[in-house]
């Protein structure tokens, strides 16, 4: 019988989680739950990382805080839409909101689908005691209604 080498601390993280998802349902419901937010999560980490960004430094350029950024990266929360918009002009990421099938269309930068669970949903005003959900956010037979670009940033 052979067996996979473990390293001297033991298994690699990679392989306890799938050792604990396996015999956990509730580890199973929570890895879950937090999964479309895992996207958002690696995305900003991983383009953050390729710039050379502190998390503080890419709150700067967004406007908002290192903080903010922190929960971000945690990946235990949804995001709006408008700090996605600010996320992908400052690392140069595209998110496409819903489905892939809007990636195919999208060039030039890398694309991140995220899944529409994951956006946070932010009532607007519309008049006095009605409020609706954002345009864009729905999705129609399965293609995203919402994506945009990241725009080029000069500096």
């Amino acid at each position: 019988m052979t067996r996979e080498p473990i390293s001297p601390l033991g298994s690699n993280a990679e392989s306890a989680a799938s050792r604990r998802y396996a015999r956990s349902e509730g580890y199973r419901e929570q890895h879950d739950r937090l999964a479309p937010y895992q996207v958002i999560a690696s995305a900003v980490i991983l383009a953050r990382g390729a710039k050379g960004l502190t998390q503080k430094d890419l709150g700067a350029l967004i406007g908002t805080t290192d903080t903010a950024i922190s929960r971000i990266e945690s990946g235990r929360r949804a995001v709006s839409l408008e700090t996605l918009s600010r996320l992908g002009s400052a690392l140069g990421i595209s998110f496409a909101v819903g489905s892939p099938t809007i990636a195919s269309a999208m060039t030039g930068t890398r694309v991140v689908v995220v899944p529409e669970i994951a956006v946070e949903r932010t009532a607007l005003p519309t008049r006095p005691g009605r409020t609706s959900r954002p345009r864009g956010l729905g999705i129609s037979g399965g293609a995203p209604s919402f994506a945009f670009a990241a725009k080029d940033r000069k500096g």
